[in-house]
């Protein structure tokens, strides 16, 4: 999940509807797939968004997705929901939701609408989220893979993107780093083939990994697919939208003032106040990865082998060393100057 203040594949067009065009849920009656995503060459996401949210935002969605679908293939059905501002609005795709649930057999319209109200993860939360940074002026945002590996999908859900939509000065360009760390979220899920919800846990790695993966992911190739000009930059903020060196610049600088603070840089829960340098931290401790093994070391090593061998064992195998080795040695790359840390980071 990422919450903000400020392989090959063949693209094919995203499936895009909003409310109005989502009031008929199908259901799923073909056979199971023999992938637990049902992972197909190609681009297989579907974007829904609130009724109130503007087709730019929602066109900037799937151009988007499509991008990192062509950066990383396929992770198999994906959904990702969209909301707005307006409570009604919300409500109504909300239950365009709960409709294609039921239709196809996932929850009773009951549960679905109670989980509607999640404070953690459900639509109107979301909703909330968007309003009350209009409302005040004061940008927030979040997004999250909240889930359905148990009915053979990856269930995303975005606030409304600030950045796409034009508000509180926030560049397009943050939202486009949201989405690709939100779709990796859905690569890393989908190499796991169980429904089990522990199990699965399990397989994901501790927190540091599994956000710093997404954080490395997400800004080394936002930079590399925008020099290369296959993801467009959108220039729509006052503020000049900065490097990756200098970006990781200021996460190493919120690193390193809370530091002191926090019993470990690498953080294997969510819990706690030093819960952020999971993202931050982990994020330059997965950059330091690449840099050692490859820039495809997770896609092509990692991922595919954690299943059959577990986190540990496949860590080791791919990396060379111990996970408790490896945060040893990156404690002490990060007692380096900023000179040194920021020349692991690729420049394009």
């Amino acid at each position: 999940m990422r919450k903000w203040t400020t392989s090959f594949a063949v693209a094919i067009p995203l499936l895009v509807c909003s409310v109005a065009t989502c009031q008929e849920a199908i259901p799923d009656n073909a056979s199971p797939p023999a992938n637990l995503f049902g992972i197909k060459r190609g681009n297989q996401t579907e974007v829904f968004v609130a009724s109130d949210v503007s087709k730019t935002v929602e066109k900037a969605v799937k151009d988007t997705l499509a991008v990192a679908v062509d950066t990383w293939g396929s992770s198999g059905r994906f959904e990702y929901w969209v909301l707005g501002t307006d409570r009604a609005a919300a409500e109504e795709l909300a239950s365009a939701f709960c409709r294609r649930r039921v239709a196809r057999g996932h929850m009773t319209r009951r549960d679905c609408l109670r989980d509607s109200t999640n404070k953690d993860h459900g639509f109107l939360t979301y909703q909330e989220i968007g309003a009350k940074a209009l409302a005040t002026g004061r940008p927030r945002g979040s997004a999250g893979h909240n889930g359905g590996a148990e009915w053979g999908f990856h269930r995303m859900t975005s606030s409304l993107p600030l950045g796409f939509a034009g508000a509180l000065n926030i560049a397009g360009e943050d939202e486009q780093i949201t989405i690709l760390h939100e779709y990796w979220h859905s690569i890393q899920n989908a190499f796991i083939q169980t429904k089990d919800h522990k199990r699965r846990r399990e397989l994901m790695g501790p927190v540091w990994f599994i956000e710093g993966s997404a954080v490395a992911m997400a800004e080394i190739n936002s930079a590399r697919l925008w020099a290369s000009g296959k993801l467009p930059k959108w220039r729509n903020s006052s503020h000049p939208w900065q490097t990756l060196q200098q970006r990781m610049t200021n996460k190493m600088a919120s690193v390193q003032q809370h530091r002191k603070a926090c019993p470990t840089l690498l953080p294997s829960s969510y819990d706690g106040k030093c819960r952020q340098l999971a993202y931050d931290s982990g994020g330059w401790a997965i950059a330091y990865l690449m840099h050692q093994h490859g820039a495809d070391v997770l896609l092509k090593s990692f991922h595919p082998n954690v299943q059959k061998l577990g986190w540990e064992k496949c860590f080791r195998k791919t990396f060379g060393q111990s996970s408790a080795d490896f945060v040893t040695e990156f404690e002490r790359f990060m007692d380096l100057p900023l000179g040194e840390q920021v020349k692991i980071l690729p420049k394009f």
